[in-house]
């Protein structure tokens, strides 16, 4: 059997990272960064106040003794009053410090708060605490100057990432074009979610898993629900959609059966079909297809097994890491996608491939035995456990359970039993726990 490791590099060598394109930074998400981005504009680009209160120099304020309010400062204001001696302004949360002020006094240590944030500003105010200098004052570019390299080529944009471009003066960036899946689900037996099953007859819950799974990647998806065994009917579906991605992938119809009609469909033209040493996920495919007129054009395309539990592994071992390429993201190596931690909860398992269970994150609920090192002395995670996600193990046609996975704990093939208290690699689904 083909190893995990060997059939992930080759998987993620399929990708060739996609053309690039700028647009406007509310179409950004999920996109993928082609270059270095330096902040424009300063955070915050001016100093200002970090609190609703009264602009003052810190040494004229006592306790009890009134200072005069000369001018008020609303966020907003651009037409910025010095600020005289022996004074205070009263300024909003955000708005620019006055010239000649070093602190802010929030309007909760002055006498009568409530007065003093009516509409009009008041005639004075009557500090209750003295106030440093610096206080609640955020200084122009204590977060980020111009220049200053905010994110790199190859950054995965998040919501946070477009919050802080605009920030920074962006309007649009250059990013990979986003990803387009195709989706491709077989099995005769299949019918759509919320039909009536006749005996036999199965909902395709493999069809809303993996394009589902798709958008959380940030990619699009494109779903073909295919429930002919016939190579033929296959083919006109996958060539109906071939020139209109930049990854397939198929779910079902890959192992040894007789109507196993991907495999049949797709050995002549390349597509590679194996066997790797892990389990859920044994039958796996892989290649590369070009669509009718399309010669310069390559498509990847995984070949998932069709029970769920193995399309729900197989996608994040192997479709996730594609994307990525697709993406431009850099590469990673196998195991460094996994990091270790203790199991709070043991389980039994058949010997003789690499499991990958789906596992359920937990605060630790005790500390095992009296130190967190292992016997080596290696220093491991503290504050987290793992648990199965399901009580029956991996068992590839447990999608009931797969909710509530945020991970998948990897098991040596020549071990048969997980401990509670043992060291696990954990792979987490997403991109951080």
């Amino acid at each position: 059997m083909k190893d995990v490791a060997d059939h992930y590099r080759d998987v993620v060598a399929l990708g060739a990272p996609l053309p690039e394109s700028t647009v406007p930074i509310d179409e950004a998400l999920g996109r993928v960064l082609v270059e270095d981005i330096r902040a424009r504009f300063a955070v915050p680009p001016f100093t200002n106040s970090a609190m609703d209160g009264f602009a003052v120099r810190a040494d004229e304020v006592r306790e009890g003794h009134a200072l005069r309010v000369s001018d008020d400062i609303p966020a907003g204001r651009t037409d910025i009053p010095v600020l005289p001696a022996g004074c205070a302004i009263r300024i909003m949360t955000g708005a620019p410090m006055p010239e000649g002020a070093d602190a802010v006094i929030p309007v909760e240590n002055t006498q009568d708060p409530g007065a003093n944030m009516a509409p009009d500003p008041p005639a004075r105010i009557v500090p209750t605490a003295t106030v440093p200098a610096g206080a609640n004052v955020r200084r122009r570019g204590e977060d980020i100057n111009e220049g200053d390299l905010l994110y790199p080529s190859g950054t995965h944009l998040t919501a946070a990432h477009l919050s802080a471009l605009v920030s920074v003066g962006y309007g649009q960036v250059a990013v990979r074009s986003q990803v387009c899946v195709g989706v491709i689900t077989t099995g005769e037996e299949l019918r759509e979610a919320g039909a009536d099953l006749a005996l036999g007859q199965i909902p395709d819950s493999n069809s809303i898993l993996l394009a589902g799974m798709v958008r959380e990647a940030g990619a699009v998806p494109l779903v073909r629900a295919f429930h002919a065994d016939t190579v033929e009917d296959f083919m006109r579906d996958l060539q109906d959609i071939l020139d209109q991605v930049d990854l397939l992938i198929t779910a079902g119809g890959v192992s040894a059966g007789a109507f196993d009609v991907v495999k049949a469909a797709l050995r002549a033209y390349g597509v590679e079909f194996v066997k790797v040493g892990m389990q859920p996920g044994k039958p796996q495919g892989c290649g590369v297809l070009e669509p009718a007129g399309h010669a310069a054009r390559r498509i990847p395309i995984l070949c998932l097994p069709g029970n769920p539990v193995s399309v729900f592994v197989s996608w994040h071992l192997f479709a996730v890491p594609l994307m990525r390429a697709l993406a431009g993201e850099p590469p990673v190596d196998f195991d460094a996608l996994f990091t270790t931690v203790r199991a709070g909860t043991g389980w039994s398992r058949k010997p003789g491939r690499v499991q990958f269970l789906p596992v359920t994150a937990r605060e630790r609920e005790v500390m095992i035995g009296d130190s967190n090192r292992d016997e080596r002395g290696t220093v491991t995670p503290d504050g987290v456990l793992i648990h199965p996600s399901s009580h029956g193990g991996s068992k590839s046609h447990f999608v009931a359970s797969l909710a509530g996975a945020t991970g998948l704990a990897r098991v040596p093939a020549e071990r048969a039993k997980v401990e509670a208290g043992d060291l696990v690699d954990v792979m987490w689904l997403g991109r951080a726990r």
